[in-house]
């Protein structure tokens, strides 16, 4: 579990780290039909991707500046444990 909380700036970070680890990719989610990122109001969406470009996992993140709460940092977190080892935002 999550030390700490993290903004969504730090959070995105260590995500691309930990898939970069993985020989993974980090990408945004676009609506195909608009071209237009996913997410609605302040979020958007974000999916790993493994080396054949099959999506491997997906969470969503805030835009707003400072720490997300406790409970969407540990989300975040646990959407891609699975994928990435428990523990993966504190290495």
């Amino acid at each position: 579990m999550v030390k700490r909380p993290r903004s969504a700036r730090q959070a995105l970070a260590l995500l691309r780290r930990a898939a970069r680890d993985k020989g993974l990719t980090v990408e945004q989610i676009v609506n195909p039909a608009t071209g237009k990122p996913r997410g609605k109001g302040s979020h958007e969406v974000r999916a790993l991707y493994d080396g054949q470009g099959t999506e491997v996992a997906r969470s969503a993140l805030t835009k707003h500046p400072g720490e997300m709460s406790w409970t969407v940092t540990r989300t975040f977190e646990e959407a891609f444990q699975g994928v990435l080892g428990e523990g993966w935002m504190d290495r």
